[in-house]
């Protein structure tokens, strides 16, 4: 569904992203594995064309290009950052309808506001919700969206075990639809649980776990030399 190929960002002169070559199908669940600020949003942004490439080509179903055909390519995928990438003056119910008309989806309101128990504070504006209505709305819109390929940046942030239990079926049940999903994370129980493959990010490249009876804490200290799911300071 979406091939990667040489793959190369840069910032400041630095290199971030080093000639990635990178496929997912759909009904392929792929965990994004690496420690905070390592790169793992970078490559997001990258995928939906938020960060300029050095290097690269980015194609949905072998024939739609990033380069040109942006617009058509981008209406296959649904990403947003954080909450912090909500509109504040705006309602849950305004973000669902937007959604819903830019991504042209047939997946009705009211089945979405639902299935994320989230009908209750629809009128509420964005400023006036608790981070864990944040992360419930933005779960909703990916919902809402409709769209063939996912992506999901530290999902499990600000969930409560309920909420989490939740995301955890709403992700199950999106593969069986056939979606392409890529989870960043750093915690491993979640990815365990959750991905049918697994890519480490590390210094600039991706590393695939070869065999998935491999311990997923065993690859991340060979590679970050830390325990996973935590950040260390010099």
């Amino acid at each position: 569904m979406l091939t990667v190929h040489n793959l190369t960002v840069n910032y400041k002169k630095q290199s971030i992203l080093t000639q990635l070559d990178f496929s997912i199908e759909g009904s392929e669940v792929v965990g994004l594995v690496a420690p905070n600020g390592t790169g793992k949003t970078t490559l997001l942004k990258s995928l939906v064309g938020l960060l300029p490439r050095l290097d690269g080509t980015l194609t949905i179903d072998e024939t739609i290009e990033l380069a040109n055909q942006r617009e058509k390519y981008l209406k296959q995928i649904f990403f947003l950052e954080s909450a912090q990438n909500l509109y504040p003056d705006l309602t849950v119910k305004q973000h669902l309808e937007m959604t819903k008309e830019l991504w042209h989806s047939t997946i009705l309101l009211s089945e979405t506001l639902a299935l994320f128990q989230i009908a209750s504070f629809q009128d509420m504006k964005v400023r006036n919700l608790s981070l864990g209505m944040k992360q419930q709305l933005l779960l909703s819109l990916y919902c809402i969206s409709d769209a063939h390929l996912l992506f999901f940046d530290e999902p499990l942030n600000g969930l409560d075990p309920t909420n989490t239990q939740l995301f955890n079926s709403f992700i199950k049940k999106l593969a069986k639809q056939n979606k392409a999903i890529i989870m960043s994370s750093h915690n491993l129980e979640s990815v365990a649980a959750l991905c049918t493959r697994v890519v480490f990010l590390h210094d600039g490249k991706l590393v695939e776990l070869s065999d998935t009876s491999d311990s997923l804490q065993e690859k991340y200290n060979d590679l970050f030399g830390v325990p996973g799911g935590f950040d260390y300071e010099n």
